[in-house]
């Protein structure tokens, strides 16, 4: 492993692994959203196919004899929240899938400083997230919707995977934005491309996705970056702020009180209020299912299928504190880590903004945790792992 030590402790070989295995993930990624066949052939197994894959890169990058004989606080941690995870899960004869979505995220976050990939690489990915969102607007999008009706998502799925993936190319315009002035006309345009999606399909994942990535990019004041007490209280709303939005969801719904929501036609309580009040009346039946959660074995009776809505939430219900606790303190350890990144350097900064958008469109979704996204978090995390020690472009 001694061959081109690199600033993370890795070699040229774990690199390579690491490019050849996020590739794959990108090119799994492109075809299931752009190959019918393919989506209804992957999707029942997306969870596992995503676990083997964190498998290779969890080997690859940690020496986990080492960690284990050390006795590594944050490699212990894991072990002990992934195990608890699977064996409330088995305690509750729950479904298989739910363990890896949350020992999925676990690694993910877990592996967020240790996965080395160069700045050259990170910049190739960047560039194939703008060259796949231009032949998907151009090219694929238009053919596909003149047959969407055969693939099991919807437009609102679909708005919501282009803004996705919009927010991971724009990381690219970041890095060229000093080069050329046509790099701003080109930001404006995607992101009026956005809009445009967001509103035709009426899907106000996407257009919160956007429309909350643009407010910590252009408007909140570059100055409150620097701040620590403001970029503790925005973590802290990302995450709790999730849970307590669920609770005064439900408590105004419970009045009555409604509306329409202009542009998207659609009443602002159209029955999250009721998913979201069920899975609580489940979760606190007795003191033991705070700890283990309520699982993914039964079926619901306020929706047709099994989705909390809310990706923190679905932790707490399906999984149980212990789990939620671990799950948190990745998540709060590893952002707290990249606070020096973005206060120094704009592309940092756009990725945190597009990772902040995404924990607060899932307030109502849970595009934070869906494994088809995985690629998008990991090349997020990348890139605020990667830029945090690089002056390179200032904000």
């Amino acid at each position: 492993m001694g061959e081109f030590n690199n600033a993370y402790g890795g070699s040229k070989r774990q690199e390579a692994v690491n490019i050849a295995v996020l590739l794959v993930m990108f090119i799994i990624y492109a075809l299931t959203f752009t190959v019918a066949k393919f989506y209804d052939m992957t999707y029942p197994y997306a969870g596992v196919i995503n676990f083997c894959f964190l498998a290779v890169l969890l080997f690859n990058n940690v020496n986990i004899i080492s960690l284990l004989k050390s006795r590594d606080k944050e490699f212990i941690i894991l072990a002990a929240v992934v195990f608890i995870t699977g064996l409330n899960l088995i305690v509750l004869g729950s479904g298989k899938g739910a363990f890896f979505v949350a020992a999925n995220f676990l690694v993910i976050w877990y592996l967020s400083d240790k996965l080395y990939i160069s700045s050259r690489y990170l910049k190739i990915f960047a560039g194939l997230y703008m060259a796949f969102l231009v032949f998907y607007l151009f090219i694929a999008y238009p053919r596909l919707f003149t047959t969407w009706d055969q693939y099991k998502y919807n437009t609102n799925t679909a708005a919501t995977f282009t803004v996705y993936t919009l927010l991971c190319a724009f990381v690219l315009l970041e890095m060229f934005y000093d080069k050329s002035p046509v790099v701003g006309l080109l930001m404006v345009i995607l992101l009026l491309k956005g809009f445009q999606l967001s509103l035709w399909h009426r899907a106000r994942g996407a257009f919160i996705m956007l429309i909350m990535f643009m407010f910590f990019r252009y408007v909140i004041p570059k100055k409150w970056w620097g701040k620590k007490p403001f970029y503790v209280i925005l973590i802290l709303l990302a995450t709790f702020g999730s849970l307590v939005f669920v609770g005064m969801y439900v408590a105004v719904g419970a009045t009555g009180a409604n509306f329409k929501m202009p542009f998207f036609y659609k009443e602002v309580f159209s029955g999250r209020d009721k998913i979201w009040l069920e899975f609580f009346s489940r979760l606190t039946e007795t003191p033991l299912k705070l700890l283990t959660g309520i699982g993914t074995n039964w079926q619901l009776e306020s929706f047709f299928e099994f989705n909390v809505h809310n990706a923190m939430y679905n932790f707490l219900v399906i999984h149980g504190i212990i789990v939620f606790a671990g799950i948190l303190y990745f998540i709060f350890k590893r952002l707290q880590g990249f606070y020096s990144g973005i206060i120094k350097n704009r592309v940092a900064l756009c990725a945190m903004c597009a990772l902040m958008a995404v924990f607060f469109e899932s307030y109502f979704d849970v595009d934070l945790i869906w494994a088809d996204y995985a690629i998008n978090l990991i090349f997020m995390l990348c890139i605020l792992s990667n830029y945090e020690k690089q002056r390179e472009f200032k904000i």
